[in-house]
């Protein structure tokens, strides 16, 4: 009997063990899947937001650098510098924390009028938000022009890559690895405020997961009110530049 009973506790043991074991994989595997449109559309919006010092963040910066620049008298025609930001800060829903290093030169034509700013910039930072933190580094390099007093607003074109990691927070809680590239076509900036008007960026995403690889592309447009539009795989999402929440439409 003694034998039969140590037998019996041995297959409960092992059932409880195997059944263990399948939750686990289940956990696993629910959090290794790719990252779906939705979720390629939220790491989109957190890149856009001003509130995780993503583009928006850099592109009124180099704004700034343009009108100290020209306005201010900062650099002469062909002249260079270079200026590096501390940004630390957060609300009670958004921290960041970045160390940012741009470089920037002006252009002037053969009559010495300012005619563009060329602005590269590099970083490495972090962001935690409600529904994403990320650990990530930073590129770009924007051509500003319209510099000119006679015009309201900045156009700038160029590109901006974040990489690294991105930890979702809601569902399946997944870490992946991504690269998110932007290509800034016509982004008009007023000249005050320094507040992006209107423009178009098509981006590029490409990642991977402990289940396989993804890759998304779209188009964002922004519409002039603190908000733009995220147009992906045939869905489009309003985000908000300040926070990055985002809203299938």
């Amino acid at each position: 009997m003694q034998t039969r009973n140590l037998l019996l506790a041995g297959i409960i043991t092992l059932s409880g063990m195997s059944i263990l074991s399948s939750c686990e994989k289940d956990d696993e595997s629910i959090a290794d899947e790719p990252a779906t449109e939705a979720e390629a559309a939220e790491m989109v919006a957190y890149s856009l937001s001003e509130g995780t010092s993503g583009i928006t963040a850099d592109i009124e910066t180099t704004a700034t650098l343009a009108s100290e620049a020209v306005n201010e008298g900062r650099l002469s025609c062909g002249e260079s510098a270079d200026t590096t930001i501390v940004t630390s800060a957060g609300t009670s829903l958004i921290t960041y924390n970045n160390t940012k290093t741009y470089h920037y030169a002006l252009s002037c034509d053969e009559s010495e009028n300012p005619v563009m700013l060329d602005a590269s910039f590099s970083y490495n930072g972090t962001f935690d938000a409600p529904r994403l933190g990320s650990t990530h580094s930073v590129s770009g390099d924007f051509e500003i022009t319209d510099i000119e007093n006679t015009s309201d607003m900045y156009l700038i074109n160029g590109t901006w890559q974040r990489s690294g990691g991105f930890e979702s927070k809601i569902r399946n809680q997944a870490n992946r690895q991504t690269t998110i590239q932007f290509e800034l076509v016509n982004v008009a900036v007023e000249k005050e405020p320094k507040e992006i008007d209107n423009g178009t960026i098509h981006f590029t995403m490409t990642g991977g997961s402990g289940r396989g690889s993804f890759s998304y592309e779209g188009t964002i447009t922004f519409t002039g009110n603190g908000e733009a539009t995220i147009e992906i795989s045939g869905s489009r999402y309003v985000t908000d530049l300040e926070t990055g929440e985002i809203d299938e439409e």
